[in-house]
């Protein structure tokens, strides 16, 4: 057996189990008797490699890296997510040149430190947390002992300055607006805060007209009802009127047939282009959401309200991300005590 590497028979069976357990839909019982099975038939076999067989240690990557797949989207994790996990474990790899049982803390710092001289600090954290979730799953599989990423800490980005609209800025943009359709989407905006993915994904269906309200499938499957304004209620009826009501299920759609719903992108550059118009050319969807926060804030509404019409799941999210810090009240103190 000179020149043949002995494969872990442990290891395989396991991967097998799961695999087939997967694909015919094994409970754990199911699961646990196939390995024990195999495991029994197989006993005192020793499995090799050959010079003919695809590499032992890639195998390994690609069934680890589709079962973890597989896991997360089980859970329900999105698409959009799934690449960017995928993504993370690619660059990783490719950086390391080495099995991903076979990453130690070390390489997982020095890609670090390598990744973060093209990107902020902020990227570089979010590849830290994709990869801290990856080798997590590696663990909690038993694939290895310990995950590298663990003891690796945030990557702290400085504490810089928002721009934060004004009132007169945000009323600037509605009146900048061209047709019923960039009304509509400016008004529901400064209405309702909403994320750029939620604005793509809302049903004419699922719109309650009289109640003002709509339902928000939003980020990791959570619904939330939202509420918006009469003068939005009146702007969006005014858009369905004109594009038609049953063009197509989503609220905002492509003029264009099959009339699929407007994706991110489209929904980012009406509002670029609105912006621009009034010398906003910088501003974003995003932006509509820090400042319907702020203003509510300003008129004392409940925080356990703002965060659930923003829908993050604590209010310590929606105070450090979405509240503009009072800079008024720090001026007038500083005159009071330090003049």
């Amino acid at each position: 057996m000179a020149g043949h590497e002995k494969i872990d028979k442990d290891y395989l069976f396991k991967t097998a189990i799961r695999m087939i357990g997967e694909e015919e839909g094994f409970n754990s019982i199911q699961m646990n008797r196939s390995l024990n099975v195999l495991t029994s038939v197989f006993e005192g076999v020793d499995f090799v490699s050959s010079k003919n067989m695809l590499s032992v240690e890639r195998c390994k990557d690609s069934i680890i890296i589709k079962n973890f797949e597989g896991c997360k989207r089980m859970s329900g994790i999105k698409d959009d997510s799934i690449k960017q996990y995928l993504f993370s474990i690619s660059s990783l790899t490719n950086f390391c040149k080495k099995g991903l049982i076979c990453i130690t803390t070390d390489d997982v710092r020095r890609y670090l430190l390598y990744y973060e001289k093209s990107v902020c600090k902020t990227t570089a954290d979010n590849c830290r947390r994709n990869l801290n979730v990856f080798f997590q799953f590696m663990e909690d599989e038993e694939y290895i002992k310990k995950n590298p990423v663990k003891k690796i800490p945030k990557i702290k980005d400085g504490v810089k300055y928002k721009r934060w609209y004004t009132d007169l800025e945000i009323e600037s943009m509605r009146d900048a607006c061209t047709n019923r359709r960039e009304t509509a989407l400016i008004d529901l905006l400064i209405s309702t805060g909403l994320r750029v993915s939620e604005i793509g994904n809302i049903l004419v269906s699922e719109i309650n007209w009289e109640g003002r309200t709509v339902l928000i499938h939003g980020k990791g499957d959570k619904d939330r009802i939202v509420p918006f304004s009469v003068r939005c209620k009146k702007h969006l009826q005014e858009y369905l009127m004109e594009r038609g009501f049953y063009l197509s299920p989503y609220l905002f759609c492509s003029y264009k047939s099959p009339h699929n719903k407007l994706g991110k992108n489209s929904i980012n550059k009406i509002v670029k282009n609105i912006g621009a118009r009034v010398d906003l050319p910088d501003i974003t969807v995003h932006c509509f959401r820090r400042w319907l926060a702020t203003d509510l804030n300003k008129k004392r509404v409940d925080p356990s309200v703002i965060q659930e019409i923003l829908g993050h799941s604590s209010f310590e999210i929606t105070q450090k991300h979405y509240l503009e810090k009072s800079t008024n009240k720090i001026c007038y103190l500083h005159n009071i005590y330090a003049s």
